[in-house]
């Protein structure tokens, strides 16, 4: 599948998304903290195109809005909704990490939106510790790179990139003048990203989840410990669960085609059901 750029105007400005083939089923997708929606291409590699496939730029993120201040989790959840109402609802959604987490709100709080949520490695506790860790990585990153080689020889200091990897992290960068790059999501709007999200606890919200919804938990994840997800587990056993044992928090990307497969499997499922057969 070849992705489309397009453009949806809200209340907020006009948010970018990428989209992916066509069908009569929509699936809307939400990217993590400092990521775009890019993100996604690695594991859509893997999906049929009978389904449209609609990842958006969050705000703060990529070429959507970067407004100086409002980046609380209502503000990102009726950003979505605005979307979803020009796509014509309800559509299934997948969100990773703080894409999750909004992805979990709208299950919880707007189900008529939504014929299902994947949520992909997040849990639903505050966390005054990853606000301190994220934050402090946050003020340590370089805010502008003289050169893309610069730039990938932060990004990778380790070992070598792939070719995809490389793409997707320059996806995150824009000119800045010259050859300079500079990241396309602010710092300021990254923070009060974080802070706000983390603050406070959304178990009473994972409760509510009643619509088909899926769980994906990296086992290596520092995102979510076992014993958040195994507490996830026991709090909504209606909510499918499946681990990746040996594979960290970023899924998307290091997991693409496990990922793909486990939500081919999911939607289909729910196709079946809906049409009056058996779960696939």
């Amino acid at each position: 599948m070849t992705a489309t750029e397009k453009w949806f105007s809200t209340s907020a400005g006009e948010f970018r998304a990428l989209t992916w083939g066509s069908g009569p089923e929509t699936v809307v997708l939400l990217h993590g903290l400092t990521a775009m929606a890019e993100v996604w291409g690695p594991a859509l590699a893997h999906l049929p195109g009978d389904r449209r496939y609609v990842a958006l730029d969050q705000r703060g993120h990529g070429g959507s809005p970067k407004p100086l201040t409002g980046y609380g989790t209502a503000a990102y959840v009726r950003d979505a909704i605005e979307v979803i109402e020009q796509l014509g609802a309800p559509v299934h959604m997948a969100g990773h990490s703080m894409g999750a987490r909004i992805t979990m709100l709208l299950a919880a709080r707007h189900p008529q939106i939504l014929r299902s949520a994947a949520i992909v490695d997040i849990g639903p506790e505050a966390s005054q510790a990853n606000i301190r860790a994220t934050v402090g990585a946050l003020s340590t990153r370089p805010e502008r790179f003289a050169t893309r080689e610069a730039a990938l020889a932060f990004a990778f200091r380790r070992r070598e990139p792939g070719t995809n990897e490389a793409t997707l992290f320059l996806s995150r960068l824009e000119g800045v003048g010259g050859e300079a790059l500079g990241w396309r999501a602010p710092r300021r709007a990254l923070e009060e990203t974080v802070r706000l999200h983390r603050q406070r606890n959304y178990w009473n919200e994972w409760r509510k989840i009643v619509l088909p919804a899926l769980f994906i938990h990296g086992g290596r994840s520092t995102e979510v410990s076992m014993r958040i997800s195994e507490k996830m587990r026991a709090e909504n056993p209606g909510v499918l669960f499946e681990r990746y044992d040996n594979v960290g928090h970023n899924i998307p990307l290091l997991a693409p085609e496990r990922l793909a497969h486990s939500l081919e499997r999911f939607w289909k499922g729910i196709t079946a059901l809906s049409d009056g057969g058996p779960a696939a």
